[in-house]
């Protein structure tokens, strides 16, 4: 079996964003070629529609079937550059190891495999010749789940998440047509496995930042500023008070401070006195930060990867006030 090395980056709030973004350009040309020929299907006509989710803390999760497994429990997570499947759940449904990985955490080492030709179904769709990553991840306390739903998946739709009525409705992106009256917004996604996006950050001294965010479904905070951008900016002091906050990675701790910001404008939408997490520790984060689901709750979220956008229809939720919590 071969043995790879690459850059894993796992941010664990409540859960994680997944990312093996830096192993991209050194994937051997068989496995480019796998993931190419993944194939999308729907059980009828050009859509999947209304499928159940459920919503803890901002956190999507949905039931997908693994080889035809029963369904399992996974995270919906743009911020996962691969689908991951914890190793245990792939040994119990046969999955052979084909290529190990070694990776960075947040916190420090883990180590995983590779595996293709898996089937991914959910309710009235699925994708097949799929490659996804087994690893021991950590599970908290009282939020058990199975996997993670990563890139490989989503970008072969165009999907719709109604955060209100808890439900995702899937579309084939050579037949969608939008025509709502929502904000669009483009998303840098091609080449990179994870969509960013600009954002104004405003703050009350001092002139307002451009910062790429990531966009983030499985980060259940507002945004979360990754270390090089605290430093550059130098927000620990541009913030003001501040009070201690973390998170857990797959290798082990990461330390945050909680502040609170003027705003932060994403496309036509202002967002007034968000709360926002700042790392200290290096976290090897491409990009300035995440945005995540303490945002998107507020919104009916449209990501369509294949024109690189996502539009944002505004919910009844919009102007509730922000969670803010320091750990």
């Amino acid at each position: 079996m071969n043995k790879r090395t690459c850059t894993l980056a796992l941010l664990l709030t409540v859960v994680f964003p997944l990312q093996l973004s830096a192993q991209e350009s050194k994937q051997s040309s068989s496995t480019r070629q796998r993931q190419v020929g993944s194939t999308a299907r729907f059980a009828a006509g050009n859509s999947a529609l209304n499928i159940p989710l459920e919503i803890d803390n901002n956190i999507i999760l949905m039931q997908v079937g693994v080889n035809n497994s029963k369904p399992l429990r996974f995270i919906f997570d743009t911020g996962a550059s691969h689908t991951i499947l914890h190793s245990r759940r792939g040994a119990e449904l046969g999955l052979k190891p084909e290529e190990q990985i070694d990776g960075t955490a947040t916190g420090g080492p883990i180590e995983g495999s590779l595996t293709s030709g898996v089937s991914l179904k959910v309710a009235g769709a699925e994708v097949s010749n799929q490659q996804i990553g087994l690893i021991d991840f950590p599970v908290p306390p009282g939020f058990e789940f199975d996997g993670v739903i990563g890139y490989d998946f989503i970008k072969e739709f165009v999907i719709e998440i109604d955060y209100l009525k808890k439900t995702m409705s899937l579309y084939d992106p050579g037949t969608y047509q939008y025509r709502g009256t929502g904000g669009i917004i483009p998303m840098l996604v091609h080449g990179r496995r994870i969509p960013f996006v600009q954002t104004t950050i405003i703050f009350e001294k001092g002139p307002s930042v451009e910062a790429s965010l990531e966009v983030d479904t499985g980060a259940d905070r507002t945004i979360i500023f990754s270390s090089s951008f605290v430093k550059k900016q130098e927000l620990v002091a541009r913030l003001g008070e501040t009070t201690e906050g973390g998170g857990r990675g797959a290798g082990g701790e990461q330390k945050i401070l909680v502040g609170k910001i003027k705003g932060a404008k994403l496309g036509k939408f202002l967002f007034s006195n968000p709360p926002v997490g700042l790392v200290l520790n290096e976290d090897g984060k491409e990009g300035d930060g995440v945005i995540g689901g303490e945002i998107f709750r507020r919104f009916k979220l449209i990501l369509d990867y294949s024109r690189q956008r996502m539009i944002l229809e505004p919910n009844k939720g919009f102007n509730e006030p922000f969670q803010f919590e320091s750990d």
